[in-house]
C-alpha cells in the first residue's frame, strides 16, 4: 500500500499536520521541503507559487506598452512558476513528490477558501500529476479539527465549482490590471506626471476593486470639501418641580412644535430653525409655567453583539487600538497557525449546528485561562447550553458560508507568550465569544416630556439595571447616550408643575460626513450594496461587498503602498493623495462605471454564482470580456474626441 501526500498552504500549517500524522517536521525536513512518516509525506507551499503569466509571454511585443495592442484577452491564459528561488525549488519539490511511485493518494490542505483552492489547484495542474486527491476542510487548525477534515476528506471535484470561481477571478484581476493600467498610462501617465512634478512617468495603476474603493475614498473627502456647514438652534430649558424639588433640563423638541414649522433641510431628518425663530419661541415661553405632561418608564433589554467576522475584527481593532486592518489580519493569521482561534478570513458572524457540541470543550479549555475562568465560571451559572430561540441569534445554519463566525479554539493560550498586539486581538475574539453565552443587559430609561405653552421640551436618562454581557465585553458609548442625564427624572409625576427657571439658546452647525478610517473603510467595502439605489440589484448582490475578506486588507495596503491614499498612522483616517484624486478624476470622465460599487459588488457577486453553481464560468468569462472589450474602446474614443483638457480637469482637482 502507497502513501498520502499532504500539502498545505503554509510550513506553519504543515507542522500542525504532520503533528497529527506522526512525522515531526525536523530541520532537515524543512531543507528539503517536506517530511516524510511510514504511510504519509506532508509539503508545503509558500502561499502562491505559480501565477498568470506576464502579457509578453504571449507575445514579445506586448513588453512595450502601446494604445494599439489593447485590449489583450489571451485565449488560453498562461502560467509560470513566480520567479524565486526558493519559490521554483519548493514547487519542484512537491512536483515530485507528486509523480512518486509510492504516492497513492494527494491531500489538499491549503486554507479553506477560494485562494486556497486557487493555490493548491495550480500546484497539481502544472505538476503533470493524475493521481487522485481529496480536499481536507478544516476551520481551525486543532489536532481534533486536522483529523476530522482529513477523516471526512472530499473527493478534489466537488469543489469544482469553487475552483473555477478562484481561476476566474484570477483572470478577472489580471485583465482589468493589464488592459486599464496599460491605456491609461499610455495616454495620460506622462503628462499626469508632469503636471505632478514626478521625476519620470509612471505607471498609473488600475484595478478592479482598488480603484473602486479609491473612489469611494476621494468622494467622501470631496463631500467635506465641498460641505457648507448650516447654523442651526437649539432650546434647552432649566426645570424644578414644585412637588419633588427635583432639578433638571429639558431639550425642545421642535418636531413637536405647534407654534411654527422649522425648516427641513437638516441631516438625518432633524428638523433645525434659525435664530429669529428659536427667540421668538423662548420669547413666548419666559415666565410660563410647565407641567409635566408625561412620564415613560420601560426595562430595554440590549442582546450581546454578534460574533466577529474579519472585517468586524478589524474595524474594531482599528477603533479600539487603532491597528491598521492589515495588521489585524496578519495577527489573526498567526493566533490561527497557533491554533488559537478558527479560521480568520471568514465573512460570516454567526455559527453552525454541527459546532455547538463543540462549544463546551471551547469554554472548558477557556476555564484553563486565569484571564477568563471566571466568566466561564459565570456562564456555567446560567444553566446547560441548548439552542433555543435567543441562541439562534448565533447559531444559524442558512447564514453559514464556507466558513463560521471567528471564535476561540479549545487551546490553552499562554497571553504572557503572545505580543502586545496577539495579546489584544485574542481578547477582543474571545469576550466577544464569551458575551454570547451572556444574559441581556437590561436597562432602566426614563422619558419625560415637560409642557409649556403647548411646546414639548424632553428629558430621557438611562440606568444599567442588570450588567448581563456587559459583565465581560466593554462597549463604548453610543453618541444618543451623551444626552442622558443623571438626575433621578423617573421620581417626577405626571401633570406636576414645575417652575421655569430659564432657557439657554445654542448655536449649533451642521458637520460633514466623517473621514474614512482603515477600519470603516473595511466595513464599507464589506457592505458595499447600500451605495445601490437599484433595489433589485441592492438585494441580489446583499451578501457580496466590494473585494472578499481574504483580499480587503491588502487593497487598502497597496493603494497606500503606491501613494494613491494616505492613512495617519495615528488616528487611521483615510484620505487620497493629488494622485489619487487626479486618477479618480480621469477615470470619472472616461470610464466612470470603473469607480462604481454597485459594478465591482456585481463582478463579485457573480464568481459566487459560479461558486454556487448558479451560472457556469463560461457565461461570467465571457461577460467579462465584453466589457473589458467595449469599455477599453469607450476610453479610447475618449482621448480621440480630446474630451480630456488634463491641465484643466487638474486645476479642479
Amino acid at each position: 500500500m502507497g502513501k498520502n501526500l499532504y500539502i498545505t498552504e503554509k510550513p506553519s500549517v504543515a507542522a500542525s499536520f504532520a503533528t497529527v500524522l506522526g512525522a515531526g517536521i525536523s530541520k532537515s525536513d524543512r531543507a528539503r521541503g517536506y517530511a516524510e512518516s511510514k504511510d504519509s509525506v506532508i509539503t508545503w507551499c509558500f502561499g502562491h507559487l505559480i501565477t498568470l503569466a506576464f502579457p509578453d509571454a504571449y507575445n514579445e511585443a506586448y513588453r512595450e506598452w502601446r494604445v494599439d495592442h489593447l485590449p489583450i484577452i489571451p485565449e488560453e491564459y498562461k502560467y509560470i512558476v513566480i520567479d524565486n528561488e526558493g519559490t521554483k525549488k519548493q514547487f519542484e519539490t512537491i512536483r515530485t513528490l507528486m509523480l512518486r511511485e509510492d504516492i497513492d493518494f494527494v491531500y489538499a490542505c491549503t486554507d479553506s477558501g477560494r485562494e486556497g483552492e486557487y493555490i493548491f489547484r495550480l500546484v497539481y495542474e502544472h505538476s503533470g500529476s493524475t493521481k487522485p486527491a481529496k480536499r481536507v476542510w478544516v476551520s481551525s487548525q486543532t489536532e481534533d479539527a486536522i483529523k476530522e477534515g482529513i477523516g471526512s476528506a472530499k473527493d478534489i471535484c466537488e469543489y469544482n465549482s469553487l475552483s473555477q470561481a478562484a481561476y476566474s477571478r484570477a483572470k478577472e484581476d489580471w485583465l482589468f490590471g493589464m488592459n486599464f493600467s496599460r491605456i491609461y498610462t499610455c495616454l495620460y501617465g506622462r503628462n499626469l506626471s508632469a503636471l505632478l512634478k514626478e521625476s519620470k512617468s509612471s505607471v498609473i495603476a488600475i484595478g478592479r476593486v482598488m480603484t473602486c474603493v479609491l473612489g469611494l475614498v476621494t468622494e467622501r473627502e470631496l463631500e467635506i470639501r465641498n460641505f457648507v456647514p448650516k447654523i442651526h438652534y437649539a432650546i434647552t430649558a432649566s426645570f424644578i418641580s414644585v412637588d419633588s424639588k427635583i432639578e433638571y433640563k429639558g431639550k425642545w423638541a421642535p418636531e413637536r412644535s405647534k407654534s411654527i414649522k422649522p425648516h427641513e433641510d437638516a441631516q438625518d431628518g432633524e428638523r433645525y430653525i434659525n435664530k429669529q425663530e428659536a427667540e421668538a419661541i423662548i420669547e413666548k415661553l419666559n415666565g410660563r409655567e410647565g407641567k409635566v405632561k408625561k412620564v415613560e418608564i420601560k426595562s430595554k433589554n440590549e442582546q450581546p453583539p454578534l460574533l466577529f467576522n474579519l472585517a468586524e475584527l478589524q474595524s474594531e481593532a482599528n477603533k479600539k487600538f487603532k491597528l491598521p486592518v492589515d495588521k489585524t489580519l496578519e495577527v489573526a493569521q498567526s493566533l490561527y497557525e497557533k491554533k488559537l482561534i478558527t479560521y480568520p478570513r471568514t465573512d460570516c458572524r454567526v455559527l453552525s449546528t454541527d459546532i455547538v457540541g463543540e462549544l463546551p470543550k471551547v469554554l472548558n479549555g477557556l476555564f484553563l485561562n486565569p484571564t477568563y475562568k471566571d466568566c466561564v465560571s459565570r456562564i456555567k451559572e446560567f444553566g446547560e447550553l441548548k439552542i433555543t430561540k435567543s441562541t439562534k441569534r448565533y447559531v444559524d445554519d442558512k447564514k453559514v458560508t464556507d466558513h463560521y463566525a471567528l471564535i476561540p479554539t479549545y487551546v490553552n493560550a499562554d497571553l504572557n507568550k503572545m505580543s502586545e498586539d496577539e495579546k489584544k486581538i485574542y481578547n477582543l475574539i474571545v469576550k466577544r465569544f464569551l458575551a454570547i453565552f451572556y444574559p441581556a443587559a437590561v436597562y432602566n430609561t426614563v422619558k419625560v416630556e415637560t409642557e409649556v405653552a403647548d411646546e414639548i421640551f424632553v428629558t430621557s436618562s438611562r440606568t444599567l439595571k442588570e450588567a448581563g454581557w456587559k459583565e465581560v465585553y466593554e462597549v463604548s458609548k453610543a453618541k444618543d447616550e451623551e444626552d442622558y442625564t443623571e438626575v433621578p427624572i423617573h421620581l417626577l409625576s405626571k401633570n406636576e408643575k414645575c417652575e421655569t427657571k430659564g432657557f439657554d439658546l445654542e448655536e449649533k452647525e451642521t458637520k460633514p460626513p466623517p473621514r474614512y478610517t482603515d477600519g470603516s473603510l473595511v466595513i464599507t467595502m464589506e457592505k458595499a450594496g447600500k451605495f445601490i439605489e437599484d433595489e433589485e440589484l441592492r438585494e441580489q448582490i446583499k451578501t457580496s461587498g466590494i473585494g472578499t475578506s481574504a483580499t480587503r486588507a491588502g487593497i487598502i495596503k497597496k493603494l497606500k503602498d503606491i501613494g494613491y491614499i494616505n492613512i495617519n498612522s495615528k488616528t487611521q483616517v483615510v484620505t487620497p493623495t493629488l494622485k489619487g484624486e487626479a486618477i479618480v478624476e480621469l477615470v470619472r470622465r472616461t470610464a466612470k462605471e470603473l469607480l462604481s460599487p454597485s459594478l465591482t459588488a456585481s463582478w463579485e457577486k457573480g464568481l459566487a454564482m459560479i461558486e454556487n453553481k448558479e451560472t457556469t464560468q463560461e457565461v461570467f468569462d465571457k461577460k467579462l470580456c465584453d466589457y473589458i472589450n467595449r469599455t477599453i474602446e469607450k476610453v479610447k474614443k475618449s482621448n480621440n474626441n480630446n474630451s480630456i483638457n488634463l491641465v484643466r480637469m487638474f486645476n479642479n482637482v
